[in-house]
């Protein structure tokens, strides 16, 4: 029986509960949130024990922990799990700073822990459908994508760079994980930056040159109301096109006058369309294999430096950021 312990009874933290708690021989033993009452509402409809704090949680011993607090304590929490030999889930980002995120790094190296970034889009049908097109051959020469957020009110931290690292390390950071695990790494990001809503930069416009040559333009806004989709992937090759829809639809037009394929994915419960119920069993199949089974430590750094290198380059008014 796997013992998890989770670390965060917000709104993704109890997700997050019901996701573990429903794979079997799995078992949450507790829950650890600074707001008792929401320790205890996340953790009594599963019998967990309820925590208040992280230190307490690994009192109990579990193989694992996941991390879904505030994005400023990701960095410091995985540290301290790790180095008492627990394995580590960790909700996006890795740390708000380079330099934290390669001391996560560096633990999970030295400690030999697993480590799982939850970049839940790979785990997505509709993005893993994108995957196997290009796998199949489909080449990509430009593109555009877009991430949206209605608002940046809940949570309270979300607009407090202080707390988030910024927009991007919340929002954006999916994406800039997500295309280099399709197209290949990114050897250059040009980005600017506006502050339109909220005190932090809530809009972001980025062009991203890859290794193999292709473009995408990749725009992120933090006040774009509601409306759907609030993310949507196009890209471009010779005569062909792929076009996500949300994570509800995927189009692939193969050619010169062919007629568009699409597949729609909306009758998916939502924990496995959005990838949150196979990326959890991945890292605990992952725990049982002895390797990983989803986006690592390295994965994890690497969007980090993205989003970092989008921020230097947004301060010198645009001027270009190499990667690789």
């Amino acid at each position: 029986m796997m013992r998890i312990g989770i670390y965060g009874a917000g709104q993704m933290g109890a997700a997050h509960v019901r996701h573990f708690a429903a794979v079997p021989d799995t078992t949450v033993v507790g829950v650890a949130d600074a707001d008792e009452q929401r320790a205890k509402a996340a953790a009594a409809p599963i019998g967990a024990t309820p925590c208040p704090d992280l230190n307490a949680l690994l009192t109990m011993h579990p193989d694992a922990v996941v991390i879904v607090v505030p994005n400023v304590h990701h960095a410091q929490a995985a540290v301290t799990a790790l180095e008492r030999g627990v394995h580590v889930f960790c909700e996006k980002p890795m740390a708000t700073t380079v330099g934290d995120a390669r001391r996560v790094l560096q633990t999970v190296e030295r400690t030999g822990r697993m480590y799982q970034m939850g970049f839940n889009r790979r785990f997505a049908p509709v993005y893993a459908g994108v995957r196997e097109l290009l796998a199949g051959g489909a080449k990509v020469f430009s593109g555009t994508m877009k991430m949206n957020d209605g608002d940046m009110r809940t949570p309270a931290w979300f607009s407090d760079p202080k707390i988030s690292g910024g927009f991007m390390y919340d929002t954006g950071i999916h994406l800039l994980d997500l295309v280099p695990w399709l197209l290949g790494p990114i050897q250059e990001v040009r980005c600017l930056t506006r502050s339109s809503c909220y005190p932090d930069q809530d809009d972001a416009v980025m062009l991203l040159r890859f290794t193999s040559g292709a473009l995408v333009a990749f725009s992120t806004c933090g006040h774009a109301t509601w409306t759907g989709p609030l993310e949507r992937i196009e890209f471009y090759g010779d005569h062909t096109a792929i076009v996500t829809d949300g994570f509800e639809r995927l189009t692939h037009t193969p050619g010169r006058d062919q007629p568009a394929v699409t597949r729609d994915f909306s009758a998916i419960p939502v924990p496995d369309r959005l990838g949150y119920a196979p990326e959890v069993r991945a890292f605990l199949q992952g725990i049982t294999d002895g390797r990983p089974g989803g986006p690592t430590a390295e994965d994890a750094f690497r969007a980090v430096e993205c989003v970092d290198a989008c921020y230097r380059s947004a301060a010198a008014e645009g001027a270009p950021v190499r990667l690789a």
